[in-house]
């Protein structure tokens, strides 16, 4: 993963286009390896299947009976590691990102056979999708990366939008972690999630932007808080691993949230 080494001050969607700009123009395994710290770009997508499947799919699965019937929308699709196997699990899949590369991601899928998806270029805040159009969302390692809270909240706002009545959510979000970070450590897990609110008394903090490192803390109650004021259930918690299914023991930089529209 490409990590920037300065503070960043072009904002955080600035930065982020023209470093994956960048990228694009250098070897495939260049460039989707830019997502996710793979090997190469066989290695990343095959490290999004797991992510889906032990993410992702075991929160949702309850929820979307049907499935071969049913669209899901992934928040920050990158390079579309993740997407292609919720496309293998949907009758449709749709991508929104940030980049203009969605050209590069959409033919990469289908030479892997993943041909039912649509790709959209949004602002960051607000997406290009009708309302009650999906039936589940998704976003892993995405919304840590965001630079202020207020685009955070948007993005809570666009998944109560885009989602039809009864839909689902599995949102993972950048966490306070000064111990267990990366650790198997569960009773320093346990404490820093009793204990976040009171370190993070605002309910997060923004933190000096990096591309593609953790710029935004947000504590749980928080996150609950502003989810249910958008029209949601809480159904789930749960925290993140560190590299899965190596890591699965270790806890990763998001806490997860599995929520449903009422």
């Amino acid at each position: 993963m490409a990590i920037g080494s300065k503070i960043e001050t072009r904002g955080h969607i600035v930065g982020f286009r023209e470093e994956i700009q960048a990228a694009s123009g250098k070897s495939a395994d260049d460039f989707f390896t830019w997502f996710d710290s793979a090997a190469d770009a066989d290695a990343s997508f095959v490290r999004g299947q797991w992510d889906f499947s032990l993410h992702i799919a075991p929160f949702i699965a309850k929820y979307v009976p049907q499935p071969e019937t049913k669209t899901i929308l992934e928040i920050g699709y990158g390079g579309g590691r993740i997407l292609a196997a919720a496309a293998r699990s949907f009758r449709g899949a749709v991508g929104v990102d940030i980049h203009d590369e969605a050209g590069r991601v959409k033919e990469e899928l289908a030479a892997r056979g993943v041909r039912n998806v649509e790709l959209f270029k949004c602002d960051g805040a607000t997406w290009p999708c009708p309302d009650a159009s999906v039936d589940a969302v998704y976003t892993f390692i995405v919304l840590q990366h965001v630079e202020k809270i207020a685009i955070w909240k948007s993005c809570i706002e666009e998944t109560a939008r885009v989602l039809k009545p009864g839909g689902v959510a599995m949102l993972y979000f950048g966490r306070w972690a000064p111990v267990s970070l990366n650790r198997a450590l569960p009773l320093a897990y346990w404490a820093e999630r009793l204990t976040e609110r009171f370190f993070l008394p605002q309910g997060y903090k923004e933190l000096q932007a990096h591309v593609n490192d953790t710029n935004l803390h947000v504590t749980l109650s928080f996150a609950r808080k502003t989810l249910r004021e958008a029209g949601f259930r809480v159904l789930d918690t749960t925290v993140s691993r560190k590299k899965v299914p190596d890591g699965l023991h270790q806890f990763g930089s998001q806490h997860g949230l599995l929520v449903q529209k009422i």
